[in-house]
């Protein structure tokens, strides 16, 4: 299931308590906040500090990665393990899915 249609399958379960409003902004407010409870893999790499699911090109098992502010010129950093540890996310090819919100 997509997560466009998590947010259409969301929205029209909660759409009779909504009274006047319009269902695209409704519908594409659900989409942008599922992202983070339900993400989905894109070439698209991190633009914020968090956890993600990572998978590397060549690779079918992906793995959860923190992305940090690196020490040098506050660039996003990964650490995707030895040889490489500390690497600019700008520099890493493969799938990004996140970031992931913590438990409440």
């Amino acid at each position: 299931m997509t997560l466009h249609d998590h947010a259409e399958a969301l929205y029209a379960g909660i759409r009779s308590l909504l009274g006047q409003h319009d269902a695209t902004q409704v519908q594409a407010r659900l989409e942008r906040e599922l992202r983070h409870v339900v993400p989905t893999w894109n070439e698209t790499t991190p633009d914020c500090p968090g956890w993600y699911w990572f998978k590397p090109q060549g690779v079918s098992e992906p793995r959860l990665l923190h992305v940090s502010h690196g020490r040098i010129d506050t660039k996003l950093m990964a650490d995707p393990g030895p040889p490489n540890n500390l690497v600019d996310v700008q520099r890493v090819n493969s799938q990004w899915a996140g970031p992931l919100l913590p438990p409440t």
